[in-house]
């Protein structure tokens, strides 16, 4: 089944702004209540059920509203998931480089680090198991595919600023190989990280993450200070 996750603003259905709401004030409350109960809702059945098995009745009726109450809120299974992936996954690692790229100097961020992926793997399973997902079904449809690669190189722009500007921060030398590279590094070692978690609960020690990333800047700042290049032996 092709899934065509559109960007677009956070959550609503596509056009619904040009509709004046004459909601009143109670309705529009509980209007943003039944939003976030949608949501909860479709994390739980595409984590436990997947997206592909899961339909738009399932999901408001385990929400406790109407599927006309969901259709107010959300265009579709798509939109579903797109707003999922930008406020439950996403959003967090924004957060997560924000405070990378302007954190002082003598904050230990390979710490802060493993402090978010402990409490990714502890708390977010469900998130962990829907960004691994989209990544099974972008494999799969080339229209997603190409909507996924947008998504993952906004990722990587976002950290290779981060990491740049940490390096500012320490005083440290430039990197020996471009940010993007170093960004897709470790993206993947995070991908990786928590699909072993996902598999194997429990197997992955929550201070990994931050021993893995301090030993790959310590690396690439060994490698400038030695004269040496990234490729070299």
């Amino acid at each position: 089944m092709a899934v065509a996750v559109k960007p677009g603003p956070q959550g609503g259905r596509r056009g619904r702004s040009d509709r004046l709401d004459r909601r009143t004030r109670a309705a529009r409350a509980q209007g943003r209540e039944a939003r976030r109960d949608l949501l909860a809702a479709a994390l739980r059945l595409f984590a436990q059920r997947g997206y592909s098995q899961a339909s738009v009745d399932e999901v408001a009726a385990a929400a406790g509203y109407s599927k006309g109450a969901l259709y107010w809120h959300f265009s579709g299974k798509e939109d579903l998931l797109t707003a999922l992936l930008e406020e439950r996954v996403d959003a967090p690692m924004r957060e997560l480089l924000a405070l990378l790229e302007s954190a002082p100097p003598e904050r230990d961020m390979s710490a802060e680090a493993s402090r978010a992926f402990a409490e990714w793997v502890e708390s977010k399973r469900d998130e962990m198991l829907l960004d691994r997902e989209y990544w099974s079904l972008a494999i799969r449809d080339p229209e997603l595919r190409a909507r996924y690669a947008e998504r993952q190189a906004a990722r990587r722009d976002a950290l290779a600023r981060a990491l740049e500007a940490r390096t500012r921060h320490l005083g440290t030398p430039d990197l020996p190989m471009p940010a993007e590279d170093v960004a897709r590094i470790v993206l993947s070692v995070i991908g990786g990280l928590s699909i072993d978690e996902l598999v194997e609960p429990g197997s992955v020690r929550t201070e990994l993450l931050g021993e893995t990333l301090a030993l790959i800047y310590a690396g690439l700042v060994a490698r400038v200070r030695s004269g040496l290049s990234p490729s070299a032996p």
